[in-house]
């Protein structure tokens, strides 16, 4: 849910920070939660999600003047991770945050079913009345803890993202080996499992990388524009594609979904670990 930008010698933050003094920020709504208060913030034509304060990272964005837009970055680059795949008929996402990947799947991909965990209430319910996350029986949102939901006897899906957040960063317990070899269990053969990574202290991403590819055959590593800072790893349960493979399966995959930017969104594509 969280796009960061780059800024050296400083902790990752988020794209267009919400400065309180300025009239243009504006906090639209406010709620206390189980996980801390969620802000809803307008700059201007942007309208941001953020938790535990209005300055705080930004977990999901939205034009108002064009919801169907897609102003963050790696949302476009999760959206990759389907260039991958072997079918597209049910994808599971952890975290919804403002609903931006759900909904632009919803609208781009009519035969494709997406189920949403969230832990938290109260971000649900801000999604559904500001962020226009709408469910019906092709966008199903199930609340609960999502290491509880993998263990679950279920269905397998295409693709899973794993975008948790709570306040700057990702829930301890999802970052283990233990729940990503769950997340492995729930992908159908071809399937594959997208991980964003944001917020996070810059001496563990190392040990991130290694701890997700290892519990995969194969594992890219995507980033969107350069002055976001997320990555995004893709586990594969075969042999990635070269590069040049991968990039004509992304222009089908863009021309699929009427949505032409796909093709620009992945600036680099690495195999992580790659000696």
């Amino acid at each position: 849910m969280s796009d960061s930008r780059s800024k050296r010698g400083t902790r990752p933050r988020a794209a267009k920070p919400a400065k309180s003094p300025r009239a243009s920020a504006t906090v639209v709504h406010e709620a206390p939660s189980p996980l801390g208060t969620v802000f809803v913030v307008d700059t201007g034509d942007l309208r941001t999600l953020r938790f535990d304060s209005p300055r705080g990272a930004v977990q999901s964005a939205l034009r108002k003047s064009d919801p169907l837009a897609v102003p963050t970055s790696y949302v476009r680059v999760a959206t990759a991770g389907l260039a991958l795949t072997q079918g597209r008929s049910r994808v599971l996402v952890v975290g919804l945050g403002g609903g931006a990947f759900p909904r632009l799947l919803h609208r781009c991909l009519p035969r494709t079913r997406v189920d949403v965990v969230e832990l938290n209430p109260v971000v649900v319910e801000v999604a559904r009345r500001y962020f226009h996350v709408h469910e019906d029986e092709r966008l199903h949102i199930q609340l609960g803890d999502a290491a509880h939901f993998m263990e679950e006897r279920g269905p397998l899906y295409d693709l899973i993202l794993l975008d948790a957040f709570a306040g700057e960063g990702t829930p301890e317990h999802l970052k283990e080996t233990l729940f990503l070899e769950a997340v492995r269990r729930r992908l159908l053969p071809g399937g594959v499992a997208v991980l964003n990574i944001a917020l996070e202290d810059p001496a563990k991403v190392a040990w991130r990388v290694r701890t997700f590819a290892g519990c995969f055959e194969d594992c890219a590593m995507l980033r969107g524009a350069s002055e976001y800072i997320n990555l995004l790893l893709v586990g594969t349960q075969e042999p990635l594609p070269p590069e040049p493979q991968f990039r004509r399966q992304l222009s089908q995959l863009a021309r699929e979904m009427g949505f032409p930017a796909l093709t620009r969104s992945v600036v680099s594509f690495a195999r992580a670990l790659e000696s």
